[in-house]
Formats: C-alpha cells, sequence, structure tokens
C-alpha cells in the first residue's frame, strides 16, 4: 500500500522473490507497505515529516522463510528520500536484523537474507524546506447518517480511483457515484451490494467501497463470470457489517468468476451450516483483512488455484474458518487470526487443506479450537482428494484438540499412501491437549497420521503438549532439528499398524528423527509400536532425562530390560547412536518459554537457528 499525500517523498526501488513483503517506517512510525515481484519496481509513498531536522528512514522486512525449497528473499536497490539517492551500502546505511532493536546490526546491503531492516540515517539536508512540498489536505467525504462505525475493522486504504459506493443512507435509484448523498438529496450512494454489482457489470468502474453500517442480506451476492476483476471493500476504517439472512446459506457466492477481491468486511450472523464466502472455479480469488463472526463455513474454496486467504479474523465459526478444497492448488493462507472454530460442532480444523497442493500455509495464529487446528492431507484411499507439496510454516497454533481424544495442533494425513512432499517448519504447536487427557488419547502436536510419508518437519517448536511429534504408519520422513520439550506423554512417537483399516500397504520403513532437542522435564522419550525399525533415530540431543528410569518403549521388545527401558538399554538396541545429554540453554522454560540463548551448546553441533521471533502473525 502506497501513501498518496505528504510533504516528503520517499521512494523504494526493489524486488524479491516468493512476493517478499516490507514495510516503510520512518523513526519506527508505519507509513506503507510493498509486496515485491521478480521484477524491480518504485515503490513510493508520501508522508508528512518535520522539517530541517534528521529521521531514520527503515525498510523492514518481515516474511522471511523457506518454501518447497526456495528462499525468499528481499533485493533493495535503491532508497530515494526528497530526490536523493541512497544505495543501500552507503555509509550511513545499517541492516537491523530480526526485530528493530539497535541489537544484531551489521553494514547495510541489498540482498536482505532475514527479516530485519535498512536503516537509513537521513540527516536534515534530506528535509530540507526546500525539498518538501507543503502537505495538501485532502477534502473531507460526508459521514454516513446514522452508521454505526465507531467499531474499526481491519483497515484497507481510503479510495483513489473512481468506484461505486454502498451505503445505509444511499438509494438504488441513484446513481452509485458519490460516497455520500448530496445536499439536495436527488443523488448518492447505492443502497445494496446487489445494486453495485449490477452497476459493475455495465461499467468500465470494477470496484465497489461499503460505507460504515448494518447491511442485511436477504439473499447472496452471487458473482458469476460476468463479475471477473471486480472488488468489494470496506471503506477506510468504517466498519460495514455484513449480517447474514436466516434463509441465505450463503452471503457472497462466487462462481466462474476470476480475480474477485473482498476485502475490508465484517461477516456475521451467518447459519451454522452455511458459508460466508462460497467460491468454486474462482480463480485469483482475494479473500483480505476482513473480519468474521459466527456462522458456519468462514471462507470455502474448491476448483480456484492462486487463491489467497490473508490478514483476515476469524471468531467461533461455526465449522471451519478457511477451508481449501479439491481444485485450489497454489493458494496462499496467511496471517490469518482463527480462535474457537467449529464452535457450532461441525468441521475438524481451523484451517483445512483437502484436495490441494504447493498451497502455502504461513504466519497464522489458531487456538482454542476443539479439534485439529491446521489440518492438511487426504481422507480417500483412491487419492481423489490427494495433497501434495504443502507448505505449514511460521505458524502459532495453541490450544488444539480440546473436545477430541484423537487430533494434532499441526495434523497431517495421507490415505492415499504416497509421498506428500509436504514441508512443516518454523512453527510453535502448545497446548495440544484431549477431552480426556490422562486416559488413552493420540494427541500429539505435530501429527503425521495415517500414512503420511514424505514430509520435512523441521525447526519447530513443539512444547507443553500431551505427545510431542508423531509418525503413524508413513515412510521416508523427515524428523529434524526440532525442540521438543515439556510433553506430558512421548516427547517422541512412531507406530506402523493404522488402526483406520488395519495395516495395509507399504512398510513403515526410512524415516530419520535426528538432531532434535528433546527435554524431558515431563512425560516419558520416545513411544514405538512396532515393527523395531520404523525409524532412525540418531544424534539428538537430550536434556532433562533421568537416565535410571524406563523413559524409551519400543514393541516388539528389543531392549534388555523388555518393552521398557532406560537411556543405556535404548541405545545398546540400536536406537540414538551418537546422540549426547545437554543443557539447551532455554531461554526461560518456567515461563514456557523453549527458545534457545545465542550460546546455547547445540550450535556448536550444527543445530539451526530456530527464528522464534518471525513465528505467528505478520502484524
Amino acid at each position: 500500500m502506497a501513501t498518496t499525500s505528504g510533504n516528503s517523498t520517499i521512494t523504494v526501488n526493489a524486488k524479491g522473490t516468493l512476493d517478499a513483503h516490507f514495510n516503510l517506517l520512518v523513526d519506527g512510525k508505519k507509513i506503507g507497505e510493498g509486496t515485491t515481484g521478480d521484477t524491480a519496481k518504485d515503490f513510493v509513498f508520501k508522508t508528512d515529516i518535520a522539517e530541517n531536522q534528521g529521521h531514520k528512514v527503515q525498510v523492514q522486512y518481515d516474511n522471511d522463510g523457506i518454501f518447497h525449497g526456495t528462499d525468499r528473499n528481499l533485493i533493495v536497490n535503491e532508497i530515494t528520500i526528497n530526490g536523493k539517492s541512497v544505495l543501500p551500502t552507503a555509509d550511513h546505511v545499517t541492516y537491523d536484523k530480526g526485530a528493530l532493536d539497535g541489537h544484531d546490526v551489521a553494514d547495510g546491503q541489498a540482498g536482505m537474507w532475514w527479516n530485519g531492516a535498512l536503516v537509513v540515517d537521513a540527516d536534515k539536508s534530506y528535509f530540507t524546506a526546500d525539498s518538501v512540498t507543503a502537505p495538501t489536505t485532502p477534502t473531507p467525504v460526508p459521514p454516513v447518517s446514522e452508521a454505526p462505525s465507531t467499531d474499526p475493522t481491519p483497515s484497507v486504504p481510503q479510495p483513489t480511483g473512481p468506484g461505486f459506493y454502498v451505503a445505509t443512507n444511499g438509494n438504488d435509484s441513484w446513481s452509485g457515484k458519490l460516497a455520500a448523498p448530496n445536499a439536495d438529496g436527488t443523488d448518492g450512494p447505492f443502497a445494496s451490494l446487489q445494486k453495485a454489482q449490477t452497476a459493475m457489470r455495465s461499467s468500465d468502474i470494477d470496484t465497489t467501497y461499503v460505507r460504515g453500517g448494518d447491511y442485511h442480506l436477504n439473499n447472496p451476492v452471487w458473482l458469476t463470470g460476468q463479475d471477473s476483476g471486480v472488488t468489494f471493500t470496506g471503506y477506510g476504517n468504517e466498519k460495514a457489517v455484513i449480517h447474514g439472512g436466516s434463509q441465505a446459506s450463503v452471503s457472497f457466492g462466487v462462481s466462474g468468476a476470476q480475480h474477485v477481491t473482498i476485502e475490508g468486511l465484517t461477516f456475521t450472523d451467518g447459519v451454522a451450516n452455511g458459508h460466508y464466502v462460497f467460491a468454486d472455479k474462482a480463480n485469483g480469488l482475494t479473500f483480505a483483512n476482513n473480519e468474521v463472526k459466527g456462522g458456519g463455513y468462514g471462507i470455502t474454496v474448491q476448483n480456484s488455484t492462486d487463491s489467497k486467504v490473508i490478514g483476515n479474523q476469524f471468531e467461533s465459526t461455526g465449522a471451519e474458518a478457511i477451508y481449501v478444497k479439491a481444485g485450489s492448488n497454489s493458494s496462499v493462507v496467511s496471517d490469518n487470526h482463527v480462535s474457537h472454530p467449529n464452535a457450532a460442532g461441525r468441521g475438524d480444523a481451523g484451517i483445512w487443506v483437502l484436495g490441494s497442493s504447493d498451497v502455502q500455509v504461513t504466519h497464522n495464529l489458531v487456538e482454542h479450537s476443539p479439534e485439529k487446528g491446521i489440518a492438511v492431507g487426504s481422507v480417500q484411499t483412491d487419492g481423489s482428494d490427494a495433497s501434495h507439496r504443502v507448505t505449514v510454516a511460521f505458524n502459532q497454533v495453541v490450544d488444539a484438540n480440546l473436545d477430541s481424544n484423537d487430533g494434532g495442533g499441526i495434523y497431517l494425513i495421507n490415505r492415499q499412501q504416497d509421498l506428500t512432499g509436504h514441508v512443516v517448519v518454523n512453527n510453535e504447536v502448545t497446548g495440544t491437549t484431549a477431552t480426556n487427557p490422562t486416559g488413552q488419547v493420540a494427541s500429539w502436536g505435530i501429527y503425521l497420521d495415517d500414512w503420511t510419508s514424505g514430509a520435512t518437519v523441521k525447526g519447530n517448536l513443539v512444547h507443553g503438549n500431551i505427545g510431542g511429534v508423531f509418525l503413524h504408519g508413513g515412510w521416508n520422513n523427515s524428523v529434524t532439528e526440532n525442540i521438543i520439550a515439556d510433553n506430558s506423554g512421548a516427547q517422541i512417537g512412531l507406530q506402523q499398524p493404522v488402526g483406520w483399516s488395519g495395516w495395509k500397504g507399504h512398510e513403515m520403513s526410512g524415516n530419520d528423527i535426528s538432531g532434535n532437542v528433546v527435554d524431558v522435564s515431563d512425560g516419558t522419550a520416545v513411544h514405538i509400536f512396532g515393527p523395531a525399525n520404523v525409524g532412525n533415530i540418531h544424534d539428538n540431543f537430550y536434556s532433562h532425562l533421568n537416565t535410571s528410569q524406563d523413559m524409551f518403549d519400543v514393541w516388539p521388545q528389543v531392549m534388555a530390560g523388555g518393552g521398557k527401558g532406560n537411556l543405556g538399554e535404548w541405545q545398546a538396541a540400536g536406537y540414538d547412536k551418537g546422540s549426547t545429554m545437554v543443557d539447551p540453554g532455554f531461554v526461560n522454560p518456567g515461563a514456557h518459554d523453549y527458545s534457545l540463548s545465542s550460546d546455547s551448546s547445540v550450535y556448536a553441533h550444527g543445530f539451526d537457528h530456530i527464528p522464534t521471533h518471525d513465528i505467528g502473525l505478520i502484524g
């Protein structure tokens, strides 16, 4: 989002991979943001800055990550401040890595390989009276009368181009081209979303701004192929509330329309068996910065490639908050806050990706879920809903599986029995529990269920759950360099038989579990339910492990003491070769902070740094 008014102009010339994103700040205050592409472009920002004094101009990169083996990076070629060019390698430019806190500061550079900020220490010569222009005061738009819009919804930019307007004091017989009624009451905004839809179909205008207030839908808004490219968006910080009707199972239906945007609206009062947004064959759909409360499904997309569900807030949806169904390949689900999903006892997860491949699920916060937090995979054995190469990264999952005895914070399933290529990296999962947490339950922080195979689980922080990481029937999985700590059951589990239909298919083998920090302050270390060679467990770092107690159990019995044994008996049976006991140097385990201190001993053994400050919501 570029800003369009102010006495100073700052231009950032940048490019990036995988939609690298940055915020532009001046003296720590955000004035705009940009999302880059493969080709360098100018991002122009205007803002009011005090003249004749120095300021710090900061380009803050905030979505670093690795997806399907590709490293996302931001390249800043040049920063221009009121016509004066600054290269990123100039003497007065620094790179503040991680948080913008003055720590871990290096010389400036064009390539931003980690989250952090390029900081230009611009002296007053950049902000002289001659170099800036007098600030302009935009012409105010009259408010919507009697519109209850004091509570802000996620902000979207004020209108900058032509559009139609809908307002609670509008009239469908008017032109819809004015944001508020004129003085003599002869023209103004529309009253209904459907009228705005009709107007966009017969006009070059493709954007409708919905002003603050309450809108009750007796019938859904259905967007078809005639509506491709249209946008329905809120109006700045005004809160436009879309109330679902008792007879309407869908608020917005998108069927055949391409590249539709729905942004900055609030949805409420939907029916428990319905969908606020249901999209089918709607490639390029964007659902961003909306607030969704109650109802049934928040948003469901199917057969809709390249969809984006970004920056939304979901509260107490009756079913899944976000449901990415079959055929929605290469979609992005990012920076969403999902709280109390499945509140009506419908659905099975906060976020479900079912039957779609190459999907990115990143930087979401999912909390208080009665079932799974984030779920990916297939439930059919014929491959009709198979998912492959889904990336689950930088998410925070808190308190999942509250009303279930079988599930996970991050849950993968693969009943078609092939190599998935899924990547689960740099997430934090905590508080995954069960209806009966002291009974015989299958509740795990990260749960690779029903033949999930060919998955990479790396750099995750899994703590305070019933179980840590579990592999069930799969092969060729890699579980490496995770922090698995303070889980009340087993920290690591592997099981060959799949109870869903009895064991059949590929033998569980080729699983590598190595280089993990495994803290056994609570629970046990490793649980295996046969055969004995279901995983190659080696070169891990154990802490708070009582070496004289039976912290390992294997069936069939391969340890000298039977089914259970201590560390010595476990290693004598061939497990955990090269593993050691260490003090990993947790930052503050008493406060459930199991991140590693900068001088942790495991770094000397090649353990990769987990960017814990990047986990969770981007904002």
